[in-house]
């Protein structure tokens, strides 16, 4: 999917336009979405691991990304496709642990795949955002000497969460 998108905004003529194009990870952020979901999930209990849990998952914090998008366009020499996501991807498990953490839940019970496809169908979600491995870093960013103000999912997660 990712590539067909590509190609498209490739085929685009815009000789005098530089082109800059975000590969997104996860995003975090205070205000719902992908956290807003699995906190309240995390909250009744069942924040645990999915599957095998072993899927890595590529995540960045609102605010790197808004950076991301800001150096994009005042960086003239940046061209070309950034995976605009954190340095540090996590597996499942090491996510779940870490919002669990966030969220002062010590343990919830592990997640059946087939369990998640289900509730991913109930809740109106893509079950493959939780069972398909995504593991990109932004190593164009750190090459044009971008730095993170939340490189990892702790620091990110305790922002989004401060006092819960």
């Amino acid at each position: 999917m990712c590539e067909k998108w590509e190609a498209a905004f490739e085929s685009v003529e815009a000789p005098a336009t530089r082109k800059v194009l975000l590969r997104l990870g996860v995003v975090l952020g205070p205000n719902g979405g992908f956290l807003g979901l699995l906190g309240r999930l995390t909250r009744w209990c069942l924040g645990g691991q999915v599957s095998n849990g072993r899927q890595f998952l590529s995540w960045i914090h609102i605010a790197d990304l808004s950076r991301m998008v800001l150096a994009s366009i005042e960086n003239q020499e940046l061209t070309g496709v950034f995976n605009a996501t954190s340095p540090s991807p996590v597996t499942n498990a090491e996510f779940m642990c870490e919002l669990r953490r966030a969220l002062h839940r010590p343990w919830s019970p592990p997640v059946p795949e087939f369990a998640a496809r289900i509730g991913s169908w109930l809740m109106g979600t893509e079950a493959d955002l939780a069972l398909v491995s995504q593991r990109c870093v932004p190593k164009r960013f750190q090459e044009n000497g971008f730095n993170f103000e939340f490189p990892t999912l702790r620091q990110a997660l305790t922002n989004i969460f401060p006092s819960q």
